[in-house]
């Protein structure tokens, strides 16, 4: 058989084997998943919901397991990271909660809350205290404080990963006419600018600053594919072609998480950039062999974000928004 046909054939098996194992690692006492063990994750429930629903694989069954995850929200409306972790709620995990659920056609008046609480968060740099700080006394780290996103938890300071998905998530529902407002605008504008501020001199992001003590910051796969994700609408920036330069030349990435996020990022950009498909099908066969390994996709998460790197094209791609 050719090459293409082999990759194919691989990507087939290891995604079959993905869901397969998604539906066996499912907790049966309480619903939903756990990221290696049986505590319940909103992460890696809402990215095998995601999986699952994505493969057509159960959709019922699907269906049926928002319950769990629907009964871990907050009453401020957030969701926990983990139920040992729930107090007071986790952006990212939020954000993942309510972008899953709006794919997956839970009612406006469910997200309601959690979309209210996104666009009214604020991290510390909104504090002029913090700003006064980072502006005279505070100079080894070197950003624009003015220009903030989200943080991991509530009152600190934002990074890329949060940042990057509460964008994504605002976007869905900007599309569905969930968030109207200028307070929404704006919230938008800022999470882009403060992503574009925070980016890294050769090109990409890492978790949080891109400057510490004078030197340059190293990218990291996950951040700049997560970032690239939430920045599509501004492919035409100089900083988000280089950065997807620099991600597309990171297909070797040992890493089957970060590279599943490689693919799920790339795919947004296929109509505007011609060496992205070949990247992608460089991406998606190395990932088809890493997930080979047992060691590789201990985490329920892997497994998830794997499964849908190595979906159809034709399959819902979660983490991109529509123009």
């Amino acid at each position: 058989m050719s090459f293409p046909v082999v990759a194919a054939e691989r990507q087939r098996s290891a995604l079959h084997r993905m869901l397969k194992e998604l539906l066996r690692r499912r907790i049966s006492c309480t619903g939903g998943w756990g990221h290696r063990g049986t505590q319940f994750g909103t992460e890696p429930t809402c990215l095998a919901l995601l999986a699952l629903n994505s493969s057509q694989a159960d959709s019922r069954r699907t269906l049926e397991d928002l319950g769990p995850l629907l009964a871990r929200q907050l009453p401020n409306g957030l969701w926990p990271a983990t139920d040992e972790y729930a107090a007071g709620g986790n952006l990212w995990a939020t954000a993942m909660a309510v972008n899953t659920l709006m794919i997956l056609g839970a009612s406006s008046e469910t997200l309601a809350a959690s979309l209210h609480a996104l666009v009214r968060c604020r991290p510390l740099e909104t504090s002029w205290l913090v700003r006064l700080k980072f502006r005279f006394s505070d100079r080894q780290v070197r950003f624009d404080p003015t220009k903030f996103g989200w943080p991991w938890v509530p009152e600190t300071m934002s990074w890329v990963e949060p940042t990057s998905m509460v964008l994504i998530a605002l976007e869905r529902a900007k599309n569905q006419g969930l968030v109207p407002g200028s307070e929404f605008w704006n919230r938008l504008i800022l999470g882009a600018e403060m992503l574009l501020d925070r980016a890294c001199p050769e090109g990409g992001w890492n978790a949080g600053n891109a400057v510490v003590y004078g030197a340059p910051l190293r990218p990291h796969v996950d951040a700049t594919a997560l970032a690239l994700a939430a920045l599509r609408f501004h492919y035409h920036l100089p900083t988000v072609n280089s950065a997807l330069t620099w991600m597309l030349n990171r297909t070797d990435c040992p890493s089957a998480y970060s590279l599943a996020w490689v693919i799920l990022a790339a795919v947004a950009y296929k109509k505007v950039r011609s060496d992205v498909s070949p990247a992608l099908d460089i991406a998606r066969d190395r990932l088809a062999v890493l997930v080979e390994d047992p060691s590789a996709i201990e985490d329920t998460s892997t497994i998830a974000l794997a499964a849908l790197a190595l979906g159809p094209d034709s399959a819902i791609n979660p983490f991109e928004v529509a123009m």
